[in-house]
């Protein structure tokens, strides 16, 4: 099971509920895998893993010192992981972390996350910035960073190539 297959699972599952997910979305300092818009305004980070070490690599990141303080402004409401079934045990996660797994499409919550806070974030920011995101993948091929960044290096391979 690869992480695109975990998150359109988890997307196709968040629509028909009437949330708004968006996968592969920057938020901050941190992209989120899966990012969704609760009918509530609250926030819900889904982690998607597909293997063991990708989940022991994940105790590195410093974003955890966000979550550890509950800095409101910068973590969602909920926060889950998503892996294939019975990769990750709930006994493994955070207290505050709830669990996901994905079988052959089928995504059955093993453990409820808890609320981080009640902070509800600016909606329409978010809501602009998946827009964004999504019309920069869909005509650019790329968000617009690497887009310009790429017409800059073919023009230096150009120029290089000319000179």
């Amino acid at each position: 099971m690869t992480t695109k297959e975990i998150q359109k699972s988890i997307c196709k599952e968040e629509v028909l509920k009437g949330n708004l997910p968006c996968e592969n979305i920057s938020m901050g300092m941190a992209e989120m895998d899966v990012l969704s818009i609760l009918k509530s305004g609250y926030i819900v980070e889904i982690e998607t893993k597909i293997s063991r070490s990708d989940f022991k690599a994940d105790a590195k990141k410093t974003k955890w010192k966000f979550f550890d303080l509950r800095v409101e402004g910068q973590i969602p409401n909920y926060f889950y992981y998503a892996c294939p079934k019975d990769m990750i045990s709930k006994d493994e996660i955070q207290k505050y972390a709830g669990l996901i797994y994905v079988d052959n499409g089928i995504v059955t919550v093993v453990k409820r996350a808890k609320i981080l806070h009640r902070f509800k974030h600016d909606i329409l920011k978010i809501l602009t910035k998946m827009c964004r995101m999504k019309s920069e993948r869909k005509y650019l091929g790329s968000c617009l960073m690497t887009y310009k960044n790429n017409l800059v290096k073919e023009r230096n391979e150009k120029y290089l190539a000319n000179a």
